[in-house]
């Protein structure tokens, strides 16, 4: 719903086209009338592929989402993916450090500094996961 409706990542009549459904359809799923069945989410996820998605289906549970990126074939371009998403790692990692020190300068976490630094957390995480999948693949 909220990437759809909300943030507009695309229009609804577009997501039902690409799903093989009425917009009537993605719209009782959207509201949660009526579930979502495996194959759908599966095809949702390749059509809007917003690592929230995968994040929420795997909260809770002892996963962590990657996101699986084709290896380049240049050796270098592999080298360079490999950085990159070092790099990203650590940048993630920077900002769950800043906010946690302007929490900590502020007084103290509360419920609205939990969900940012747990939101951070996931980022992080996937970020990791994703560099394991490059460098395994390089």
């Amino acid at each position: 719903y909220t990437l759809l409706v909300v943030e507009k990542q695309m229009s609804v009549e577009e997501a039902a086209a690409a799903l093989g459904m009425s917009y009537a359809s993605l719209h009782s799923r959207l509201i949660a009338r009526s579930p979502f069945s495996a194959d759908e989410i599966q095809a949702l996820i390749r059509v809007l592929p917003d690592p929230r998605l995968a994040s929420y289906l795997l909260d809770g549970s002892v996963f962590v989402a990657a996101e699986r990126i084709m290896p380049p074939v240049d050796h270098r371009l592999a080298n360079e993916a490999v950085q990159r998403g070092a790099t990203k790692v650590v940048v993630e990692a920077a900002d769950i450090l800043e906010l946690v020190d302007a929490v900590l300068a502020g007084g103290g976490l509360d419920h609205r500094h939990k969900r940012l630094l747990l939101k951070d957390i996931v980022e992080a995480e996937r970020a990791l996961a994703t560099l394991r999948l490059q460098i395994a693949d390089a």
